[in-house]
């Protein structure tokens, strides 16, 4: 397994687990939030963009990409060897999100400034958690991505697919990996 696709909701841990994976087996490790906006944070990139540089990432030997986008990266979920779904409980995910606003403000380093921010993206990660499965409108329709909306795009792919739902469960998955490197 050498092509390893980490989706999952605000705060469910995907680029923490995506960085252990690509250290262990010496990949890279993509963030597609980076591709997704300009500086990983900014505007929307162009739809044309983000689907050349999903394209020639997908195409590569091995890798390790992590995001919660499901449809300008489907390339990424066709040719992923595995699909790690990070799905944890609403609350973990809100204490990790409020946890990691309040160490990056402290640490000068946080993209997303402002309390307003962070309660908009807590209240974001609720609508993860408990909305309904918004289905776009077009591929550069990320919307409303929501758990029922990530199941029903992972249908096509879900042989690939590992759920974890609990830390336990992501650790466990990790150590089974860790041993077939």
């Amino acid at each position: 397994m050498r092509r390893i696709h980490v989706i999952g909701g605000p705060g469910s841990g995907k680029t923490t687990v995506a960085r252990r994976l690509a250290l262990a087996a010496d990949v890279p490790c993509v963030e597609l939030d980076v591709i997704g906006y300009d500086n990983g944070a900014g505007a929307k990139r162009p739809l044309i963009d983000k689907l050349t540089e999903v394209d020639r990432l997908a195409a590569q030997p091995s890798w390790v990409a992590e995001g919660m986008f499901l449809w300008w990266t489907e390339a990424l979920s066709r040719n992923a060897d595995i699909i790690l779904w990070l799905d944890p409980p609403w609350r973990i995910a809100a204490s990790r999100i409020i946890r990691r606003h309040a160490r990056a403000s402290l640490a000068g380093t946080n993209r997303h400034r402002g309390i307003g921010r962070l309660v908009r993206f807590v209240i974001a990660s609720r609508a993860y958690c408990h909305g309904p499965a918004a289905i776009p409108v077009s591929r550069d329709d990320d919307g409303a991505v929501t758990r029922a909306a990530t199941e029903h795009a992972l249908e096509p792919v879900c042989a690939k697919v590992v759920r974890c739902r609990r830390n336990e469960d992501v650790e466990a998955f990790l150590a089974r990996w860790s041993d077939a490197l």
